[in-house]
């Protein structure tokens, strides 16, 4: 499997370049992403496995009745590990790689809370960051 997520990496769509170009700049607030990442027995695009956030870039063979279907059982399957899954149409990246990254971002923010602090890591030192600090002067 990740002899097969890095061959995908390699050979990734104009799409997915594009948006792992923005998603990976948001790992300076707190916010990684990785791409071809394999879950289960499934590959997926882009997850933020902090929040449990798929994104899915989707071209043209999604369009097909047995792409649909493939997608349905795929997403049904994720979902019930408990991941949230957000696709979007590869020509709306390859027009708008930006917007579709701060959308994203969006939805990061709305499972984690503020997107400006780090998802993971040390809790505020003491006088940081809380209210708190100012009942006590």
């Amino acid at each position: 499997m990740r002899q097969k997520a890095r061959a995908l990496r390699v050979h990734a769509t104009k799409g997915e370049n594009l948006l792992w170009y923005e998603l990976r700049d948001f790992k300076s607030v707190g916010i990684k992403f990785r791409r071809q990442c394999p879950i289960g027995p499934y590959i997926v695009d882009f997850a933020c496995l902090a929040v449990k956030l798929i994104v899915e870039v989707d071209g043209d063979m999604h369009e097909h009745e047995k792409g649909k279907l493939h997608d349905a059982v795929r997403d049904n399957y994720l979902r019930s590990l408990g991941y949230d899954i957000f696709r979007v149409d590869e020509p709306d990246v390859i027009n708008s790689a930006w917007h579709v990254a701060q959308v994203v971002k969006e939805k990061v923010a709305r499972v984690a809370g503020d997107p400006t602090r780090p998802l993971r890591g040390h809790p505020p030192l003491e006088g940081e960051g809380d209210a708190v600090q100012l009942e006590r002067l």
